[in-house]
């Protein structure tokens, strides 16, 4: 999705294993449009707040777990100004 430049955060309070497990969550990361590279996003003990420049950003949900995985997560991501 593309962002406008501006402070995000990412709610990870209601995830199943919170926000700070590597077993289930998302990882983010934003190509600026000003070309300058990569920029890192969001991921577990990082999701925010965190000034972002405007661009396109990336989210990967990941599972780090064997076996079935019956979970639901909603990653919700907020514009702070």
């Amino acid at each position: 999705m593309h962002l406008d430049a501006g402070t995000y955060t990412m709610d990870s309070t209601e995830w199943p294993f919170g926000g700070t497990s590597w077993l289930f969550g998302v990882q983010a990361s934003l190509t600026p449009d000003d070309g300058s590279g990569s920029q890192d996003g969001f991921g577990p003990t990082n999701y925010g707040p965190k000034p972002l420049k405007a661009g396109t950003l990336q989210c990967n949900i990941f599972v780090n777990t064997t076996g079935e995985v019956d979970k639901t997560f909603t990653p919700r991501l907020y514009k702070i100004d």
